[in-house]
């Protein structure tokens, strides 16, 4: 295995660690994490994986209980697979506007798709913690305004510090400039 595999997947599986520390709710670093692991991981299987590894372990972590509720761990583990798709437009061009821009598109997808499966989760779950209709979805989105400040500073800050960060170890160990985590 390369070295930038390992300095990678070392940043990645540190968000893990990051995330069981004490913060503000919905201030944690899995956006930007996998983010980071599709912009430099060039292996398909591992740029999705990773992410998703590092959000089991994190949960296992923290002792997460929520797995009564399949279709919304499937709303937030599906949209860190696709917040790596959106990493994967970052391979040629790692600007900070290009980096900053995913990093927002990210949030907006995170808070999209897992209030949608709040609400659409009364569908199977009852009682409804919504009501199943126009109103009760714009009231589940109303709802998570006060959390979604916290994902989009969260997803900006660690999306700095990661890319920042390898930026930066590439620049002073040659080894990891000019090549991508390759596996």
């Amino acid at each position: 295995m390369n070295r930038n595999i390992l300095a990678v997947s070392a940043i990645v599986l540190s968000a893990a660690f990051i995330r069981v520390i004490p913060h503000a709710p919905n201030f944690s670093p899995l956006g930007a994490m996998a983010l980071f692991a599709g912009a430099y991981i060039t292996n398909r299987w591992l740029a999705f994986g990773l992410p998703l590894l590092t959000l089991l372990i994190s949960d296992a972590l923290m002792g997460f209980n929520g797995w009564q509720y399949p279709d919304q761990i499937i709303s937030v583990y599906g949209t860190f697979l696709l917040i790596s798709l959106i990493g994967r437009t970052l391979h040629s061009s790692k600007s900070i506007w290009r980096v900053g821009s995913a990093s927002l598109a990210s949030s907006v997808l995170f808070f999209a798709v897992t209030n949608l499966a709040v609400w659409a989760g009364g569908f199977l779950h009852q009682p409804a913690l919504y009501p199943l209709n126009a109103a009760g979805i714009i009231e589940s989105y109303v709802a998570a305004i006060p959390f979604f400040h916290h994902t989009v500073f969260s997803d900006l800050v660690y999306s700095a510090l990661f890319f920042g960060g390898y930026y930066i170890l590439q620049i002073n160990i040659p080894a990891l400039s000019g090549r991508e985590a390759k596996a």
